[in-house]
């Protein structure tokens, strides 16, 4: 019975002394102190939240001011662009298959972790020889993706990236300025 007595002695003089309790810290700078992971972790959450709820009233304006500025005129708005009993007679288009074919390189080119290839959805635009298949493809985009496509391509997948971006303001006002300048038809 001493070696259970003497042990347990032992052990409460190796024991830490507990510090009085406390009804928490008294101030937010000492909570942070106290536990940075959970602060960091509740940071990340509002932020990220924040993040989506701006985005998602962002597009709805971008969306609405595409759509508004020119819109029969404006490929970017291919609701009222592709007006199929307006399109003239050997006009070529693209099949549907063509124009996700490079919905997809623009998407692909910009959905990754580090590193944009901003070469690829330039050379998709440029490809292009009118505004009737720009509107096809961002009309594909639109359809697959979920999203639109100029402001896919300003800002990029941000769901999972965060060190990039879209493609750059300069490669993204030569994109407009190449489909600015194309025929119609």
């Amino acid at each position: 019975m001493s070696n259970i007595a003497s042990a347990a002695i032992l052990a409460s003089a190796l024991r830490p002394k507990a510090a009085p309790q406390t009804s928490g810290p008294s101030t937010i700078s000492q909570s942070v102190a106290e536990r940075p992971l959970q602060w960091l972790i509740v940071a990340g959450v509002v932020a990220y939240a924040a993040t989506k709820l701006l985005s998602k009233v962002s597009a709805k304006e971008k969306q609405q001011q595409g759509a508004e500025t020119g819109s029969f005129d404006n490929p970017w708005a291919f609701n009222n662009f592709l007006d199929w009993s307006k399109v003239p007679q050997g006009a070529k288009i693209l099949t549907y298959q063509e124009a996700l074919a490079r919905a997809r390189q623009v998407y692909n080119a910009l959905d990754v972790v580090v590193y944009e290839n901003e070469d690829i959805v330039v050379g998709v635009f440029t490809s292009l020889p009118t505004k009737l298949q720009v509107a096809q493809v961002a009309k594909a985009f639109y359809d697959n993706f979920g999203k639109d496509i100029l402001t896919y391509m300003q800002s990029g997948n941000k769901t999972f990236n965060f060190w990039t971006g879209g493609i750059s303001a300069g490669n993204y006002q030569r994109i407009i300025d190449n489909v600015n300048r194309k025929p119609k038809f």
